[in-house]
């Protein structure tokens, strides 16, 4: 479309080629690197270097996608699927630094991208000409209505058409309008429409500027503003005002204490087998313990199901892991005091300190 509105031409024929090459080829990309790169994921031993590797990956992927004409987008994203997919192959310490470093990036990077919106917009207003004042807001409000409906014209199609295979029903049970109502209705934009309005060039082929491009900027950004100001902060109210049913939390909790229990048994019987050998003899407390730690684990779902202390309104486990947590609390503090008397060096408090940051996340378990 850019290239016959500049003026350099442009067939029905050359288009789908392109898009093919560039979809298609993104996919392939992305399946022939996902492999090798978890190969290399759960080869290096250094939870660092793994982080590393993370961050570098969906750069390599984009490039190698677009060396060849194809989508780095769809290469980075099937990569990224496999990885994910495969997480639990990772050692705990690349996960848990992995979950911290990710979530800052992410909130670096979008934070970024909304500044340089902000500065860009001045820019973009001053250059609309004719289209200012109440043309431009008439503009501005018909695209981000025909934005908003359109989401609606496609989400529900395609949640009630698949519905017609019987199949599909009975997996996936009964579905009023309401959950699809909220994801249509979640159809906020950002970076990417952002970028497809900025790839739009300056001038056409004759050296013209490329009619009606800081309008076409201006309403894109009046779309996603809106659509984060409007359909975002509307979005919580709306979903209470609908009134969804609350999640099952006894069933969902029953569902975890069976999945435990299966595992438990499994562990147990490779402890037992391990055991059994004569190269792994234990002392009798330590292989008690290791029978004790599972059985916690074991018991610990259970826990949540039986009743509450009348006085905190807490669970045993909550209980559990609220005390422990009092525990490693004080543990900390000791440590800290003998590294100021001078006891411990810093390099002794800090491999105590990461011992006891295991054991609190182990006993830590999110309640929201």
């Amino acid at each position: 479309a850019l290239a016959d509105g500049v003026g350099e031409g442009a067939t029905w024929a050359g288009g789908i080629g392109e898009f093919l090459i560039a979809a298609v080829g993104g996919v392939g990309v992305g399946l022939v690197l996902m492999v090798p790169l978890h190969w290399l994921r759960t080869h290096l031993r250094e939870a660092l270097l793994q982080n590393t590797l993370s961050l570098l990956i969906p750069f390599v992927a984009y490039a190698v996608a677009e060396q060849v004409h194809a989508s780095g987008v769809l290469a980075v994203v099937v990569v990224a699927l496999y990885l994910g997919h495969r997480a639990w192959e990772v050692d705990f310490a690349t996960r848990l630094q992995e979950e911290a470093v990710w979530k800052m990036v992410a909130f670096v990077l979008e934070s970024a991208v909304f500044a340089l919106i902000g500065l860009q917009l001045p820019v973009v207003l001053k250059g609309l000409g004719e289209y200012e004042g109440i043309d431009a807001a008439w503009y501005a409000l018909a695209v981000f209505l025909v934005v908003a409906v359109a989401r609606f014209v496609w989400v529900y199609p395609a949640t009630f058409l698949p519905r017609l295979s019987a199949r599909v029903r009975a997996r996936e049970g009964d579905l009023s309008w309401k959950g699809p109502f909220v994801i249509g209705w979640a159809g906020m934009r950002g970076v990417v429409s952002l970028a497809i309005a900025f790839s739009i060039p300056l001038t056409v082929h004759g050296g013209e500027p490329f009619p009606e491009r800081n309008l076409i900027l201006f309403l894109t950004f009046t779309t996603v503003i809106g659509t984060l100001v409007v359909q975002g902060v509307s979005l919580p109210p709306l979903i209470r005002l609908l009134k969804f049913p609350a999640h099952d939390v006894q069933a969902e909790t029953l569902a975890e204490a069976n999945a435990q229990a299966q595992a438990s048994r499994v562990a147990e019987q490779r402890l037992d087998d391990l055991l059994a050998d004569e190269r792994n003899t234990l002392p009798t407390p330590l292989a008690d313990r290791l029978r004790t730690v599972l059985e916690r684990r074991r018991n610990a779902v259970w826990e949540r199901l039986g009743q509450v202390n009348p006085v905190t309104g807490e669970s045993v486990d909550d209980t559990y892991r609220r005390l422990s947590r009092e525990m490693i609390s004080a543990e900390r503090e000791v440590f800290v005091r003998l590294r100021d008397g001078r006891y411990i060096d810093d390099e002794m408090l800090r491999t105590l300190l990461r011992r006891l940051d295991l054991e609190e996340a182990a006993a830590y378990r999110e309640t929201t």
